[in-house]
């Protein structure tokens, strides 16, 4: 694969929910497409103040660009690849585990992408995939772990104590420029469903935007929205129940159809394997959409015990957010509560699923509930709660 490699990877310019670009006037300026051509990157240098649109706070990106540096450019056709090399980047993550998972077991050759670390994720290397180490805020650690790969698939966000706009933004922004100067074939973005409604929210607007940043690159893509995963639930309402601790929830009535990882996976596999979905935008729910009171009800029923419930009122995030936004070291988790609130408010995180199970040549009765999932769950985990009892037991006789 001839192509010539960036020195360093672009971030666009002054970003609105429009996903526009403006250039100080000292510097060339550069338009959205240019930024994908052999044209001047920009540098690294993007802030994230708050600016107003429509009357609602946005997420503003910033970024300054020179003549002197280097172009990323595709020089056309090298080596092909075989289809079905992956790149799976955030592979150790919840989604991403389950799309290493499913991709080897249907034949592909995984490559994994994940960040070096003390203990090193050798769970990927047993089930038979490759692990290389990049990490999405440096640029230049990117584009080796390219070579021989047809496919990206992109399930990486940023850890709960990084600044949002350093995996999500600037590190998408390097990744998908990398990708279309190594000449990869196909990018499977995941966002968040209804991200296009909420500017307001930095991780929503940043998501909308790096869709619009994909569709404007050139790249053969497909863009697959998600509502959310039934595996979060176990930690946030299920483990809780049967240690008899709080499970925090909210007032509001807000409705989520929580999709199985493993049904991600899969269904992403199909969406590759369809040229007719190449450049569509999917979004992926459950069969339904669940309150939170109702997935707790509904733990409790198959825990066989009641939950310890503390409610915090949508009215306390709000207030907690405003507070948190007078400190600059505190900006982070302003911008992590203002995702909150949308998830608190009185919307739902839905769409029908008829149109996308027909495209794709699926049935809706191999996609699993939220019932049959959790009450799985709690048949074998009460199962080895029981063993292990029997076990105590045992032991306590002989001593």
């Amino acid at each position: 694969m001839a192509c010539k490699l960036p020195a360093q990877l672009a971030t666009p310019g002054k970003l609105h929910h429009h996903c526009q670009f403006t250039i100080t006037s000292a510097f060339i300026p550069l338009s959205w497409r240019r930024t994908l051509s052999p044209e001047p990157l920009l540098s690294l240098s993007t802030s994230f103040p708050s600016g107003k649109c429509n009357g609602k706070q946005l997420v503003t990106c910033s970024a300054i660009g020179t003549a002197e540096a280097t172009g990323a450019v595709n020089l056309g056709p090298g080596t092909p690849v075989r289809p079905t090399s992956i790149l799976v980047v955030g592979a150790t993550g919840t989604l991403g585990r389950q799309i290493v998972r499913r991709a080897l077991d249907e034949g592909y050759d995984v490559r994994c992408l994940v960040r070096p670390r003390p203990a090193p994720a050798d769970f990927l290397r047993d089930w038979g995939a490759t692990v290389v180490n990049a990490d999405l805020s440096k640029p230049e650690t990117i584009p080796a772990t390219m070579v021989g790969v047809h496919t990206v698939i992109d399930c990486a966000t940023g850890r709960p104590e990084e600044p949002i706009k350093t995996v999500d933004w600037e590190g998408k922004v390097a990744l998908i420029q990398c990708a279309k100067a190594m000449g990869i074939q196909k990018y499977v973005f995941y966002s968040i469903h209804n991200c296009d409604k909420h500017p307001e929210v930095p991780l929503m607007e940043i998501k909308y935007c790096t869709e619009k940043f994909l569709q404007d690159s050139g790249l053969p893509h497909v863009i697959i929205r998600l509502c959310g995963f039934m595996q979060g639930l176990i930690g946030q309402y299920a483990v809780p129940i049967l240690e008899e601790k709080s499970v925090w929830g909210t007032d509001a009535p807000t409705r989520i159809a929580y999709m199985d990882t493993q049904d991600i996976a899969r269904l992403t596999l199909v969406a590759l394997r369809n040229e007719k979905i190449n450049g569509k935008l999917l979004t992926f729910a459950g069969p339904r959409a669940w309150t939170t009171q109702e997935v707790i009800t509904l733990c409790e029923r198959l825990a066989g015990q009641d939950a310890n419930v503390t409610t915090v009122p949508v009215s306390v995030l709000r207030v907690t957010r405003q507070l948190t936004r007078l400190f600059e070291w505190t900006n982070d988790v302003a911008d992590r509560l203002a995702f909150s609130e949308v998830l608190t408010s009185d919307v739902v995180f839905s769409v029908p699923m008829n149109e996308t199970y027909s495209l794709l040549g699926v049935e809706q009765k191999d996609i699993v509930t939220l019932e049959k999932y959790l009450q799985d769950y709690f048949t074998n985990i009460l199962k080895k709660l029981k063993d292990l009892k029997a076990q105590s037991k045992q032991s306590d006789f002989y001593i």
